[in-house]
């Protein structure tokens, strides 16, 4: 039989009765002060879909490109870089590509102007072309320049991806985060990519970060979760099976489903 446990208010140290606290949310409230406050991590087992780190264990060794700085008043910032070697041979793909464009349309709009049927055409053809060449660029560019940066103070979670901007910036209340999740997503260049995400008290998984290594999922997964003190999860179904992620999600629903209906 599990041993029951007592939770007190930290702001004025009177007993919470269980009517009073959120297991699955790790939040509790005081009926004499009012007090919102989380419960400490130790008092409350974390159960994980795929499996539950143990923080207890010490956190993995920190990867390079990932910044550990200094906050005040416990302010946890952590910055990590974008670029990867693989972004080189992407940069001298770019300057082929662009180079060529720019000499195609230049033998349109240069020196004598071809008659009005082949200069739409040299116009309109590459059209696709340029629309790649515009998206490997800005892509290209943002890899190399940008920088992600997590911040979280007393109040809530913050994540900026800049100086290129870009899609994924976020704000949570820090009461409303339940668990931090790491997953398995898809292979680039034959290794596996991971997804960083927190789970919303309202049911939401909100990604964080995507197409990551797992060194740097691992190491900014348990300092979160060490600082918000809340479970971290690991889920590597999709890398063992190669399934996407979202289409095992769709099945495990819907098989629950039937089971329901059965």
């Amino acid at each position: 039989m599990a041993e029951s446990q007592q939770v007190f208010c930290p702001n004025c140290a009177a007993l919470v009765v269980a009517d009073d606290i959120n297991i699955a949310a790790l939040v509790g409230k005081c009926a004499g002060c009012n007090h919102i406050f989380r419960l400490p991590l130790a008092d409350v087992p974390a159960v994980g879909r795929g499996g539950t780190l143990a923080l207890e264990e010490g956190p993995p060794s920190r990867p390079s490109g990932i910044v550990h700085e200094p906050g005040f008043d416990g302010e946890l910032n952590l910055r990590m870089r974008w670029f990867t070697p693989g972004l080189i041979f992407l940069l001298f793909f770019c300057i082929a590509w662009d180079g060529f464009l720019v000499f195609w349309y230049s033998m349109a709009l240069v020196g004598d102007p071809p008659k009005a049927e082949q200069f739409w055409l040299m116009v309109l053809f590459p059209i696709c072309h340029v629309a790649v060449g515009v998206g490997l660029t800005y892509f290209t560019l943002a890899g190399f320049l940008n920088q992600t940066r997590l911040r979280i103070d007393r109040d809530e979670l913050d994540v900026r991806h800049g100086p290129v901007p870009w899609w994924g910036n976020r704000r949570v209340a820090v009461l409303e985060i339940q668990g931090i999740e790491i997953d398995a997503t898809s292979k680039e260049n034959g290794q596996q990519q991971f997804s960083l995400s927190l789970h919303h008290t309202d049911g939401r998984q909100l990604v964080l970060l995507s197409s990551i290594a797992i060194r740097q999922a691992e190491y900014i997964g348990y300092v979160l979760a060490e600082h918000l003190e809340v479970p971290l999860h690991r889920n590597d179904v999709g890398s063992a099976s190669g399934v996407p992620q979202f289409v095992q999600r769709i099945a495990g629903a819907l098989g629950r489903r039937k089971n329901l209906r059965s």
